[in-house]
């Protein structure tokens, strides 16, 4: 049996975390800018904003194989597997129903607002994307994986969905030998080759093909692993060049995404920047390390799942009470968006405390007791001779 050892967090990679979260949220609210103000027509790093979630799968990928140390050759027992999926899906799940549940009853609360005022019942299953099949898809968590051609529900939990894929894949990595371990980790190298080969062939975005997302979040995670596996490479580095090299990377991440340059080439140096703060070392690892950006590095989950109902909601309410469009100025909008933003970290800091955490803990404690109940540590030493066989 292989024990897991609680390994020491990267906080320079919470916090970069926590900033990726946030550039989601904006990206998402710039729809509510005035038609006046068009970002897009001076910077292409909003529009090339979906790019972070491939930041947070490449990470995933690092942090993964840095728990589980996939550098280790043994294979991990069926056992340990099975505790390595409840506490990933401990991690995900919960907060995932929960957005999904809290969704749903905003667009039955809807449908039952237009009801009352004499208005067709809609909103509820309006359209393809949220209709029954795609709501049991998404209490499945599978709904990222092919079938369908687009976002549905609450539109952030596809990364979710593509995230869990990986983390089946990683639990088969897990059970198999070093040996073989390699040979798939060749495998799904190639698989991202191929993924981002096409990408630039065909000049299209990452994000273009939505039936794609389990391979486009594979070959991310992909990445984060192979950046583990070669993560000593940075240890011989020194702290000033280390510091060169951080920075040098920040920038040309900005104006790659400024310029709005081929997916390949922001995804590379945000894999660079991965693996050049792993080890909190550097200037940038020091200004990461600040309690207000860890601690949005913290919530950084809550805020990613929580802040597309606030855009549905504040939408609605807002136009539905007032009457007025959220664009009915440039100085308005941008000062709606900055209380949309606002109001997403208190919401989130409530989350975390009281929703994310504490449903984490619980299924993981209930989960994992009744493995213990049904497979002691020793449940193998127990079987007789022909049953060990099986």
């Amino acid at each position: 049996m292989i024990h897991i050892s609680r390994k020491k967090e990267i906080r320079s990679h919470t916090s970069l975390r926590g900033l990726a979260a946030l550039i989601v949220v904006f990206v998402h609210f710039r729809s509510f800018f005035h038609p006046s103000i068009d970002p897009d027509e001076f910077t292409f790093f909003l529009y090339k904003g979906y790019l972070w979630v491939d930041f947070f799968f490449i990470l995933s990928g690092f942090v993964m194989a840095y728990v589980y140390d996939i550098e280790h050759p043994k294979r991990y027992s069926i056992r340990d597997t099975m505790h390595y999926l409840i506490a990933r899906i401990a991690r995900i799940y919960p907060l995932h129903l929960i957005s999904l549940v809290a969704t749903l009853l905003f667009f039955i609360m809807v449908a039952l607002i237009n009801w009352g005022l004499g208005e067709e019942p809609c909103c509820v299953f309006d359209d393809s994307l949220r209709n029954a099949e795609s709501l049991i898809a998404n209490l499945l968590l599978v709904h990222a994986w092919g079938m369908f051609d687009w976002v549905t529900w609450n539109f952030p939990s596809w990364s979710l969905s593509a995230e869990l894929f990986c983390y089946l894949i990683f639990a088969v990595l897990l059970t198999i030998n070093g040996d073989n371990r390699k040979l798939a980790l060749v495998v799904l190298s190639c698989t991202a080759v191929l993924f981002y080969c096409l990408s630039l062939a065909t000049s299209s975005d990452v994000d273009e093909n939505f039936r794609l997302s389990t391979i486009r979040a594979t070959s991310a995670f992909t990445i984060g692993m192979l950046l583990f596996l070669g993560r000593e490479a940075v240890s011989a580095v020194p702290e000033r060049s280390l510091t060169c090299i951080q920075i040098a990377a920040c920038i040309a991440l900005f104006f790659t995404l400024h310029f709005g340059l081929a997916d390949i080439l922001s995804i590379g140096l945000m894999a660079l920047i991965v693996l050049v703060t792993w080890e909190d070392r550097g200037y940038l690892c020091n200004c990461l390390d600040t309690r207000y950006i860890h601690t949005i590095g913290l919530l950084s989950f809550s805020i990613y799942m929580w802040h597309y109902l606030v855009k549905f909601i504040a939408k609605q309410d807002w136009e539905g009470f007032t009457g007025l469009p959220l664009q009915s100025s440039a100085t308005g909008s941008v000062l709606f968006i900055a209380c949309m933003i606002g109001l997403v970290i208190p919401i989130a800091i409530g989350s975390y405390r009281h929703l994310e955490m504490p449903t984490r803990k619980w299924i993981s404690l209930r989960l994992n007791g009744l493995l213990e109940t049904k497979y002691p540590p020793n449940w193998q030493l127990a079987l007789i001779p022909s049953e060990r066989k099986r």
